[in-house]
């Protein structure tokens, strides 16, 4: 599906780009297919994709839309979360929401992002206790799937916690009054098309049942290795490889069309290509079943875990900006023309470096696990396996 869907996004993908435009008709045409229910359990009518098989999937539907797959990514991702989370627990409001996904009246994402704070360690967004729930406000970027999204998944520091300023972790309906895109917010020369803009919360309630989870503010939190650092980081890395796979992949074929496959250098810098992939495609797969297996926080410590998952979109991220960059030496001048296949690889991938975790605050993490210094304390999952 993914194959066929990429094809023909891929037609498309240099428009898209070109007006910064969000492929809603992708959008679409995923959902007519099923492919936005992938990781939605068989018997609630999904097609069962566990985490490996989302990595494949979307490493491959990258090839023919960047933006598509990274926008997809955040709905697949959050259902797949959802979905282990419901075999676990039998949770009803889950089995609802991933029946709606099912439907196709329910697209996720998620917009906890701000300047200035560390990456779900601490946010600037502020909930006051109310009856029956909180009010947040707030301001979060990197948006992406804003354009859209039914629901949102997003965070603020509720200070007046017994048990201390805690972070808070809801879903609410995008539709909620209080909640806002900011249009004209996304200006990036990097996977323009995904309408990655701004989002504001305003006095917006959040009932008491819509928070997901809870911890305090500074922590790493367990909880959130099993579901959006273990979900989301190996599937990042997989989006954006699955674009220097796309930009390789049709560097062969005009290798073949100029009869250059003889050529020494470059011989060696495809080898050196095929060498990467096939790199980041065994660290992802084998995160993936970590993951899923529950390796990750049964035998490693929740830093330990965190790291893990981050090496995996490091390794995935950094290996796809060297592959375009030798794609480039060997196809020479034409990795210059604007909208083409190259060059939008050559930006789109460099967005990955700088994606959550970032290249430096993932060297951070990686190397103090390492030399085993806590970079935070740790707070245990909630549950100890996940079905």
């Amino acid at each position: 599906m993914a194959e066929e869907m990429a094809a023909t996004f891929h037609e498309q993908a240099a428009e898209y780009d070109r007006t910064a435009a969000f492929p809603h008709r992708n959008i679409d045409a995923l959902r007519e297919v099923g492919y936005l229910k992938l990781t939605v359990p068989e018997e609630l009518g999904g097609l069962g994709g566990d985490l490996s098989d989302m990595a494949a999937a979307q490493e491959r539907l990258a090839t023919g839309c960047a933006s598509t797959a990274l926008a997809v990514n955040m709905h697949l991702s959050m259902a797949g979360q959802m979905a282990r989370n419901w075999r676990t627990t039998g949770d009803e409001r889950a089995r609802q929401m991933l029946n709606d996904i099912v439907d196709g009246r329910v697209i996720l994402m998620g917009a906890t992002a701000e300047p200035g704070h560390a990456l779900v360690r601490s946010t600037g967004a502020k909930a006051r206790k109310v009856e029956g729930g909180y009010l947040v406000t707030g301001d979060k970027t990197f948006g992406t799937g804003s354009a859209v999204m039914t629901h949102m998944t997003s965070m603020a520091e509720y200070r007046e916690h017994p048990e201390g300023p805690h972070v808070l972790v809801f879903r609410v309906p995008a539709d909620r009054p209080g909640v806002r895109v900011v249009q004209g917010t996304w200006n990036s020369a990097a996977l323009r098309a995904t309408r990655s803009d701004n989002v504001e919360l305003r006095d917006v309630l959040v009932a008491e049942e819509e928070v997901l989870t809870s911890y305090p503010v500074g922590t790493l939190d367990g909880s959130l290795l099993q579901t959006l650092w273990g979900w989301a980081m190996p599937t990042f890395a997989a989006v954006y490889l699955g674009v220097a796979v796309g930009a390789f992949e049709q560097c062969v074929r005009d290798v073949r069309n100029r009869d250059w496959e003889d050529l020494p250098y470059v011989r060696v810098l495809v080898s050196e290509c095929e060498a990467l992939v096939e790199t980041s495609r065994a660290v992802i797969e084998r995160t993936t079943r970590e993951v899923m297996g529950n390796d990750l926080w049964d035998s490693l410590s929740v830093q330990q875990g965190m790291a893990r998952v981050v090496l995996a979109k490091t390794v995935g991220t950094n290996n796809a900006v060297e592959i375009v960059d030798r794609v480039s030496r060997i196809v020479g001048t034409p990795a210059l023309r604007p909208g083409s296949v190259y060059e939008r690889a050559h930006r789109d991938v460099r967005a990955g470096t700088m994606h959550p975790y970032n290249n430096s605050d993932a060297c951070e993490l990686i190397a103090a696990t390492v030399f085993e210094t806590e970079v935070a304390p740790a707070v245990p999952p909630r549950l100890d396996r996940l079905a």
